[in-house]
């Protein structure tokens, strides 16, 4: 939702939506930058300082556990990003392909090379960055750097949304899913491409829906496969989105029918903050 082309396959809010109900971080770049977890950490903090200037609480709401951990946990200062030194390793991986870079990755921070998959494009890129930038190897940049934890600054109040019936969630994102995939989704991705021309590597591209999409462009999936490809894999997210609460620490669980108890229950502690 944070690249200002995708609108269709990341079920982006409308823009009456938008309008009515302003969101931050949505549309704020295009797709010739690459926004990563360490951009969604130092732009969301530094909105929630801005929020609380204005005697207001700050509202997070998604579904990606990973980005929401890192926030509340704080993450490592590492080096930024190398637009030429990745733009030069995406070539070597279309000459050589990715296995070849993580040998290379191997004999640079072998510790960080076992414990990345061979295949794993971003990661593989990554490690390589960071390391030929600062001369260190991946731990010792991640133990050296400093990280700022959100629980550091404030009181956090932490709800999940929690199936208990995992049929009725799965039925939830097929009916759901109709409305992102299809012909529109198709169109969507091949102006992109006509546009940016997007490697199949870049996070937007290897997004649920985008993937399916651009392999549907490419040849490389039938279009009457697209929809079950991309309904298998939004249920595979939701799982590990379920794996992830439940091991959440402090996390409030409702089921899918008790939005309206968890409204109520956010708006009484918000309102004790306030008397506080």
């Amino acid at each position: 939702m944070v690249y200002k082309e995708c609108n269709i396959g990341s079920a982006k809010p409308s823009p009456n939506t938008l309008k009515n109900h302003p969101h931050h971080l949505i549309n704020c770049v295009s797709l010739n930058s690459v926004f990563s977890v360490a951009d969604f950490c130092t732009l969301a903090s530094r909105l929630i300082d801005e929020i609380h200037q204005r005697n207001k609480i700050p509202l997070l709401v998604g579904g990606s556990m990973m980005y929401f951990n890192l926030l509340k946990k704080g993450i490592s200062d590492l080096p930024s990003a190398n637009d030429l030194l990745r733009k030069s390793l995406e070539v070597r991986i279309n000459e050589d392909g990715i296995e070849r870079l993580h040998e290379e990755l191997t004999e640079l921070d072998p510790v960080a090379a076992a414990e990345i998959q061979s295949t794993d494009t971003q990661r593989i890129i990554r490690a390589i960055e960071v390391v030929t930038s600062s001369g260190m190897s991946l731990h010792n940049n991640i133990a050296a750097s400093a990280s700022n934890p959100l629980t550091n600054k404030f009181e956090l109040i932490e709800y999940g949304i929690f199936p208990e019936n995992r049929a009725e969630l799965h039925q939830r994102i097929e009916e759901r899913q109709a409305s992102l995939v299809g012909g529109a989704l198709l169109d969507e991705i091949q102006g992109i491409q006509d546009s940016y021309n997007l490697s199949a590597e870049h996070p937007a591209m290897k997004a649920i829906n985008y993937r399916q999409g651009l392999q549907v462009i490419n040849g490389e999936l039938k279009q009457e496969e697209l929809f079950e490809k991309s309904l298998f894999a939004t249920r595979q997210f939701a799982k590990r989105q379920c794996t992830w609460m439940r091991g959440w620490d402090n996390l409030n669980n409702f089921d899918l029918h008790e939005l309206n108890a968890a409204s109520e229950r956010l708006k009484k502690q918000l309102n004790l903050l306030e008397i506080i």
